[in-house]
């Protein structure tokens, strides 16, 4: 038996907010393959983390912000849902860039992780 928040995604009936979706986890994967895989002079420029923290975090906050805006009533690729992705896509990478200072400057009893 499927749990409630399995279903759920599927059971919107919003096919631009299912591809939307799909499109995060695509995303996500292929942020992790880029850390993983990078080449140690790649690490070094600004250009690969920012995608990389686009692919990683950006993406499903700025593709969740805009699929919100889909579900409101906003049209897909309307000035709202393309100002909501915005939104999203800099929150996001505003909030890695937060994390990773402070994966270097505070303690892990103030962060609660190692």
């Amino acid at each position: 038996k499927a749990e409630p928040h399995e279903v759920l995604l599927g059971q919107l009936g919003n096919t631009k907010v299912v591809e939307l979706i799909s499109t995060v986890l695509e995303d996500m994967v292929h942020g992790e393959m880029m850390q993983a895989k990078a080449e140690p002079h790649e690490l070094l420029t600004f250009e690969h983390y920012i995608l990389k923290n686009y692919l990683k975090t950006g993406s499903l906050i700025s593709l969740g912000c805009q699929s919100a805006a889909v579900l409101s009533g906003a049209p897909f690729d309307s000035e709202v849902g393309l100002a909501a992705r915005d939104y999203g896509r800099h929150l996001g990478i505003a909030y890695q860039l937060i994390d990773d200072l402070l994966d270097f400057t505070a303690s892990e009893e103030m962060l609660g992780k190692p």
